[in-house]
C-alpha cells in the first residue's frame, strides 16, 4: 500500500474516546450531511429491518455438498447455482456448511475479544506506524480523505497466510491462545478459499473448470518464494459504543480490493450492504461465515460477480467486533484481467490488465481525487488540505 509523503499525526484511540464519557463526538468523526441521511443506531436499524417482511435478505448458502464425498451431483449443481446467483446479484452471502468447527470460531472470537479487553496502554505495545509504511499491528482508523474525517474504530491487522511470511512479533502474546487459534483459523480459511473459488469458477465456466479462478489469482510472472500462493490478511475491527451513531460510521461505504473476504463477528449488528438502491442490514445467522466478493474477483469475472459496496454502522449499546480475513493475490507478480472465456464481441473486457498493487494504487488515487474535489467545492475552491494514507481495507 502506498505511503503518504506527508506527516501523519497519530490518531486518538477511539476506545479511549468512548470510555471518556463524552456525550458528543469530536467534529472529525461527524460525517457529511449528504451521508448522514441513512445513518442511525445499528440496533435500531437491525430491529426495523427484521420487522420489515418485505426487506430483502442476504442469501444463506450451504456449501457442504462440496465437503461431503457422499453428496450427489445434483446437490453440487444446486450449490454452484446458489453461490453463482448470490455472487452475481448481491456480491455477498452467508456461508453454511463451510467445515470450520464452531469451537475454533469461538476460540478465535475469544482471543480477539481478550486482546481488546486489555488496557489501551498494553495494546500500544503492538502499535503500527502507517506514516513509516508499517500497516500491520494495532491502530486506529486514520483520516481517509482530504477533509480529515475519521471513522469510529480501532483495529488489529496482520498477515496470517502463508505462515512463513507472517511477522509473529506483531501477534499478541496475550491471550495465550491467540497465536494457536489464529494460525489454525488461517489454515482452514485458506482451504475454504480454494473450495469457494472452485464453486465460483464452476458458476462461470462449468463443472470441468473449477480451477480457473484460483489459477488466475496465483499464476505469476515471476517465481520467487511464496509468489504462487494467495495471501490472507486478518483484520480485527473494534467499534466502541458511540454516543451519536446517527452522525458517525465505523467504516465508510467501500468495496474490498481482495478477491474474497471472510467475516466473523460477535453478534452485534452493524454491517450493511447496498442491494439495488437500498442499504440492507446483515442479519445474525449463527454458525455461518459472511463472504464478500471483492474487486479482484469482479475483474476476473469481467463483472459477472459483483464487488459489494458495504459499510459499518455503530451503536450506543454494545461494542461490535468483527474478524475479517482478506484473500488476495500476490501484489506484484499476478496480472489481473478478465478470464479469456468471458470476453466476447458481445461482452468486451470491462477491465484493463493490472497487478493487485496497481489496482490498489489506482483506487486510492481516485479516492483522493474525489475527496479533494469535494473539499475544494465545499471550501469555495480552496483545496489546501492534508492528505492521509488509508489503513487496511475494513468491514
Amino acid at each position: 500500500m502506498e505511503s503518504s509523503p506527508l506527516l501523519q499525526l497519530p490518531a486518538a484511540r477511539v476506545e479511549a474516546l468512548s470510555l471518556s464519557g463524552l456525550s458528543a463526538i469530536p467534529p472529525e468523526y461527524v460525517r457529511p450531511a449528504d451521508e448522514r441521511a441513512g445513518l442511525g443506531d445499528a440496533f435500531d436499524l437491525a430491529r426495523t429491518h427484521a420487522n420489515d417482511h418485505t426487506a430483502p435478505r442476504i442469501p444463506v448458502v450451504d456449501i457442504s455438498p462440496f465437503l461431503d464425498s457422499s453428496s450427489q451431483q445434483q446437490q453440487r449443481d444446486e450449490c454452484v447455482e446458489a453461490v453463482r446467483a448470490a455472487a452475481a446479484d448481491w456480491g455477498v452471502m452467508h456461508i453454511a456448511g463451510h467445515g470450520i468447527p464452531a469451537e475454533l470460531m469461538d476460540r478465535l472470537r475469544a482471543a480477539g475479544t481478550a486482546f481488546f479487553a486489555l488496557p489501551v496502554q498494553d495494546k500500544e505495545a503492538y502499535a503500527n506506524d502507517p506514516a513509516a509504511g508499517r500497516l500491520q499491528g494495532y491502530g486506529s482508523r486514520l483520516a481517509t480523505n482530504t477533509c480529515g474525517q475519521r471513522e469510529w474504530e480501532d483495529y488489529l491487522f496482520h498477515l496470517v497466510h502463508p505462515d512463513g511470511l507472517a511477522d509473529h512479533a506483531l501477534w499478541p502474546a496475550y491471550p495465550p491462545d491467540y497465536i494457536a487459534a489464529t494460525r489454525d483459523f488461517g489454515r482452514r480459511t485458506r482451504d475454504l478459499a480454494s473450495t469457494l473459488l472452485a464453486i465460483l469458477s464452476m458458476g462461470l465456466l462449468g463443472t470441468d473448470r473449477g480451477d480457473a479462478l484460483e489459477k488466475a489469482l496465483t499464476t505469476t510472472t515471476t517465481r520467487t518464494a511464496a509468489d504462487d500462493d494467495l495471501l490472507l490478511q486478518l483484520k480485527i475491527n473494534y467499534y466502541p459504543r458511540c454516543p451519536q451513531p446517527e452522525l458517525a460510521v465505523g467504516v465508510e461505504a467501500h468495496t474490498d480490493v481482495s478477491a474474497l473476504s471472510f467475516i466473523l463477528h460477535n453478534g452485534v449488528p452493524g454491517l450493511q450492504v447496498l442491494h439495488g438502491a437500498r442499504w440492507v442490514t446483515a442479519r445474525h445467522e449463527p454458525g455461518t461465515i459472511i463472504v464478500h466478493v471483492g474487486d479482484a474477483l469482479e475483474i476476473l469475472s469481467n463483472g459477472r460477480y459483483t464487488s459489494v459496496l458495504h459499510r459499518g454502522l455503530v451503536n450506543r449499546e454494545a461494542v461490535r467486533i468483527s474478524w475479517v480475513v482478506f484473500c488476495e493475490p500476490p501484489p506484484d507478480s499476478v496480472l489481473l484481467h478478465p478470464l479469456p472465456e468471458l470476453v466476447t464481441e458481445g461482452h468486451p473486457a470491462r477491465f484493463t490488465p493490472r497487478t493487485f498493487k496497481q489496482h490498489l494504487d489506482r483506487k486510492l488515487f481516485k479516492k483522493k481525487q474525489q475527496h479533494k474535489a469535494k473539499a475544494e467545492e465545499e471550501d469555495g475552491g480552496n483545496g489546501d488540505h492534508h492528505r492521509h494514507e488509508p489503513p487496511p481495507q475494513t468491514n
